[in-house]
């Protein structure tokens, strides 16, 4: 079956080495992976040992294929594409001169995570077409939350956009029935079935409900949520297990990185009540490798681990 693992937790527990650890090993026994990172801050390709700033896929093996996503560009596209469909869309209203109002979409909030969703589909599509297992590097806790949480939110927008552009085009029609459609400019919709508009909020609530579907689905889509020994570390994954549930997307592992790496981690007693408070989370203990930061030549060992409770 095909599976997704998204690698999450806040900036500095190690996501990069365990994602690309699991995903060496999985190619190395005769699976297609695709590792991808859309954490603005990479460092998959110094992972590998790659010079960085490729752009694109780079296949480092016959199973295992690289990428670090560039978001500026990914949002530039996605900018660019949503001031083209708002142009075609609302041609008839040129007259006005919607330039200045299109040029404010890059400075609208939330621009950046729908950019990053934008590039999550893509790398999704490439997962649907042909690879066995999707892994993907996470951005720190706060804005990959967002992004599980866009379709969601999207949902409820979408719904009450429907309710008014319905409301819109009931008014119009019932205009253009007592006055006639040159009450109108040409090209104004004024039935559901040609309407632009109402046919993008469509398209964009399959989308969302796909994604959201896809984010709770604990067979094919899981969540790893890595830790460390310190009590910042963990207070944050429980605050991603805790606002993921609200969604129903759940937590399927938790992994303890860098065990033994401090002394008094082992006797404080604080983070001991704070751990306990995972204890429900099937979880797996990394050691702290203190011969090198980066312990590459430990994939396979790392790997293994994760192999038993994820696949």
């Amino acid at each position: 079956m095909k599976k997704l693992f998204f690698f999450l937790g806040k900036g500095g527990v190690g996501k990069t080495t365990l994602a690309g650890s699991f995903a060496a090993y999985l190619a190395n026994n005769s699976h297609k992976v695709f590792l991808a990172s859309i954490d603005p801050a990479h460092n998959l390709f110094d992972f590998f040992g790659m010079e960085p700033g490729k752009k694109g896929p780079v296949k480092l093996s016959e199973g295992l294929t690289v990428e670090e996503f560039d978001i500026d560009s990914y949002l530039k596209k996605f900018l660019k594409e949503s001031s083209r469909k708002m142009k075609k869309t609302y041609h008839y209203l040129q007259m006005i001169n919607l330039e200045n109002m299109f040029d404010v979409l890059k400075h609208s909030p939330g621009m950046e995570e729908y950019a990053m969703l934008a590039a999550l589909q893509e790398l999704l599509d490439a997962w649907e077409s042909g690879v066995d297992y999707m892994i993907i590097d996470t951005p720190p806790t706060g804005l990959m939350l967002k992004i599980f949480f866009i379709p969601n939110t999207t949902l409820l927008w979408i719904g009450k956009l429907k309710e008014l552009r319905l409301k819109i085009l009931e008014r119009r029609s019932q205009i253009a029935h007592i006055k006639g459609k040159d009450e109108f400019e040409e090209g104004v919709p004024l039935d559901v079935s040609d309407d632009v508009i109402f046919k993008e909020l469509q398209a964009q609530e399959e989308l969302s409900k796909k994604l959201s579907k896809m984010f709770a689905d604990t067979e094919i889509c899981k969540k790893v949520l890595v830790l460390n020994y310190d009590e910042l570390s963990i207070k944050e994954g429980l605050k991603i297990i805790n606002d993921l549930s609200t969604i129903n997307v759940s937590v399927d592992l938790a992994v303890l990185n860098k065990k033994g790496m401090s002394d008094a981690a082992a006797n404080n007693e604080k983070l001991k009540g704070l751990l306990k408070k995972i204890s429900g989370l099937t979880r797996i203990e990394i050691p702290f490798y203190r011969e090198q930061v980066t312990p590459r030549n430990k994939m396979k060992e790392i790997a293994k681990m994760f192999a038993t409770e994820l696949l």
